[in-house]
């Protein structure tokens, strides 16, 4: 009877180690799906960040370039203007300051 009562015993210990490891196991595998949610869920953000950065840094660089050409298009109309203009002076304005200002639509001085 001795004997059984140690068996009962040491068999309830190892049922109870078992029950406490199976716990310990469950809360450890529910901490890893949420962190690997959570890692999956970063990944595709990360993943959609990074594609809105290379449009964003695209569009960066395409009005960069129209600022560029811009840039060039209102000095070339510039020149032409001041070049015109002074074959303008002491009348209203000339055929060529007249065909300008219907390219530019900016209202020009009489010079």
């Amino acid at each position: 009877m001795c004997l059984m009562a140690k068996e009962e015993l040491e068999s309830s210990k190892v049922s109870s180690r078992n029950s406490i490891n199976f716990e310990n196991y469950s809360k450890l595998f529910d901490a890893f799906k949420q962190t690997h949610e959570e890692a999956n869920r970063l990944a595709l953000l990360k993943n959609w960040l990074k594609g809105l950065n290379n449009w964003l840094e695209n569009r960066v660089k395409t009005l960069e370039e129209e600022l560029s050409n811009s840039k060039t298009d209102f000095e070339n109309l510039e020149m032409i203007y001041q070049n015109s203009s002074r074959k303008c002076v002491g009348t209203s304005f000339c055929k060529n300051c007249e065909s300008l200002q219907k390219k530019v639509k900016i209202p020009f001085k009489n010079r």
